[in-house]
């Protein structure tokens, strides 16, 4: 039948093996000894090997499916693999496509440099937000939701930025800067699944937020920033898929369901690395993506992984996909993370500031 589909993936991202559920516990390596000048041995103990949470539900493929509108059943192998290669010829070019491959928001240079100079962070933010009536509105309504009391309802920019502070500012602004990108309606197939995917990044980088701390040695914004990022390259995936597949409700297996995520991460990696975002951002983004070889795993690594699946499972319970008496879905999860999925959707980015400023 010549060059077959599972061929295919493996000559690009190696072979998968159905991971077992619970954390996967790995060998720690062995100490360090450093001879010091009286010759006395010291052993110092190396870091512990960070591990990462498998569900014991497939929540990746029910996601999926449910992006889909529909589960997987046998699908055509030549059709599967007319699409992979498509994607796999996208992966090996220079992703010059503008028509599929999105601008980096502008203001993203902006909120990454206002982080390093903190003198003229809030004013360099407000400057940005004035500019544009969208980020204007989207201020004032982040501060309202955050109000625990309707009647405090506030109407001036000026509170609200104050009231938002610095951090808070920096969010709405990235979260107003990925929507166009993620939330777009162009093909059959990114019609359909973007507004789902849209509000899984949301909730992915608010869990990202959420689970992360400065003693992370990254800052919450840029794990914030990341969980955004995460699904860029899903919906490049979607473009190239509307771009070659002629039926407007493609039969897919199983086999080609773990293929083209695993091209939509390493797309996501590839632009984040083309937009020259952080380089702890594009390593955290490049663990997510498939493939045999053993991965040493950062610590954003480690918290995008856990957040992009809290934030799957918190939208399939939502929309009935899964129940939430189900035992199995935080099975292994440690307490934080089980806490931070439950209340997901009641999660606030942000902590208002109390500053005394006419409405």
């Amino acid at each position: 039948m010549g060059y077959s589909f599972t061929q295919l993936f493996q000559d690009f991202f190696g072979s998968r093996r159905t991971p077992a559920p619970a954390l996967i516990p790995q060998t720690p390596p062995p100490p360090v000894l450093e001879r010091v000048a009286s010759e006395e041995i010291i052993v110092t103990a190396a870091a512990p090997l960070l591990q990462i949470w498998r569900p014991a539900l497939p929540v990746d493929t029910l996601f999926f499916d449910w992006i889909m509108g529909y589960p997987s059943t046998a699908g055509s192998d030549q059709n599967e693999q007319k699409i992979l290669q498509a994607l796999y010829a996208f992966l090996a070019s220079d992703l010059n496509d503008a028509v599929v491959v999105p601008r980096m928001p502008s203001v993203i240079p902006q909120l990454l440099a206002s982080m390093r100079n903190k003198s003229v962070a809030i004013a360099e933010l407000s400057r940005l937000i004035i500019k544009d009536v969208v980020l204007v509105a989207e201020v004032i309504n982040a501060v309202n939701s955050a109000l625990y009391n309707p009647a405090d309802r506030i109407n001036s920019l000026d509170k609200a930025i104050m009231l938002l502070g610095e951090e808070g500012l920096r969010l709405v602004i990235a979260k107003v800067a990925f929507r166009p990108i993620i939330n777009l309606s162009a093909g059959p197939y990114t019609r359909r699944a973007a507004p789902p995917i849209w509000l899984q990044a949301e909730k992915c980088a608010l869990a990202c937020h959420a689970l992360s701390t400065n003693d992370d040695g990254f800052s919450p914004f840029l794990a914030f920033l990341t969980g955004l990022m995460k699904n860029v390259g899903l919906i490049v995936a979607l473009r190239v898929l509307d771009n070659e597949c002629g039926e407007t409700k493609l039969r897919y297996s199983s086999g080609f369901q773990h293929a083209f995520a695993a091209v939509a991460a390493t797309l996501s990696y590839r632009i984040a690395r083309r937009w020259e975002f952080p380089p702890e951002v594009v390593q955290a983004l490049e663990l997510q993506a498939g493939g045999s070889r053993a991965k040493t795993w950062s610590r954003l690594g480690v918290l995008l992984h856990t957040a992009d699946l809290l934030s799957k499972m918190r939208i399939l319970v939502n929309q009935g996909q899964l129940s939430h008496n189900d035992g199995q879905l935080t099975q292994g999860l440690p307490v934080a993370e089980t806490q931070c999925f439950l209340t997901l959707n009641e999660l606030q980015l942000f902590e208002l500031q109390h500053i005394d400023a006419p409405r």
